[in-house]
């Protein structure tokens, strides 16, 4: 609680300098999505490719559970657990290194080859996941406690990860750098955060909006649930790439 209220306490009515406008961040956030797309989408085509084989067993797996001669089979049930729960934590693993890969594009200025960058998530994976964790369970405290203390360290907390990867810091190092950072930017980095959620939300809802008028388990509700999967995987990075500039523009502001 100390914490909270030393930063709290720090968060000046106005700062000498202000952040890059929101509207400038979203356009040109927007602008290097659309010029990158095809290297973000390559990244999850690699995360896809080293996935295939657990991929493949679940598929297998899958048949072979509609065998009369195995439906009875109480080992074919233990080993199709097993089967399933280890082929998921492989396919999530190698969906967590496509996102690594991604922050990893934009730390290279989006230069390199696509599956040597992928190569190099491996030895961030741990990292990352540790960071992750350490962030959400101090989140998860502070929330506890009440929830504006859980929203303000969430901001406070949400450069970590881009701390980790573009200044090589790690775990507690990392989240007290994300704090410096935000430190006296709160109501500015919380205002640019709620603008990007709002215009997300707007979105999906145009894009959900042909759902309303179709009965679900239809062919066209399908295809379209698809669709909208699809599309949220490829607007991903945008988020990303918008809090990294302004990530950029805090570090610049701190010098």
């Amino acid at each position: 609680m100390d914490q909270m209220k030393e930063s709290a306490q720090k968060q000046p009515a106005e700062s000498k300098s202000k952040l890059t406008p929101v509207l400038r961040i979203f356009e040109d956030s927007l602008k290097d999505w659309w010029t990158h797309l095809k290297k973000f989408v390559m990244l999850y085509v690699w995360g896809i490719i080293f996935a295939l084989i657990p991929i493949a067993v679940v598929i297998v797996l899958l048949v072979l559970n509609y065998l009369p001669a195995l439906q009875e089979s109480y080992s074919f049930k233990i080993v199709s657990v097993i089967g399933y729960a280890v082929s998921l934590i492989f396919i999530i693993y190698f969906s967590i290194r496509a996102y690594i890969g991604m922050f990893l594009l934009v730390k290279n200025n989006y230069s390199g080859q696509e599956k040597e960058i992928f190569k190099e998530t491996k030895k961030w994976f741990w990292p990352y996941i540790g960071l992750t964790l350490l962030t959400t369970l101090f989140i998860i405290g502070w929330t506890i406690l009440l929830i504006i203390p859980g929203i303000i360290f969430s901001v406070l907390y949400s450069f970590a990860v881009y701390v980790l990867f573009f200044e090589d810091k790690r775990g507690s190092v990392a989240i007290k750098r994300s704090v410096q950072l935000a430190k006296n930017y709160w109501w500015a980095i919380f205002g640019r955060t709620c603008f990007l959620v709002l215009v997300a939300w707007i979105f999906m809802m145009v894009l959900s909006w042909p759902l309303s008028f179709t009965a679900e388990g239809t062919l066209f509700f399908s295809i379209w649930s698809a669709v909208i999967q699809v599309v949220n995987i490829l607007i991903g990075p945008i988020a990303l790439i918008f809090t990294y500039r302004i990530y950029q523009d805090l570090v610049k502001l701190k010098k």
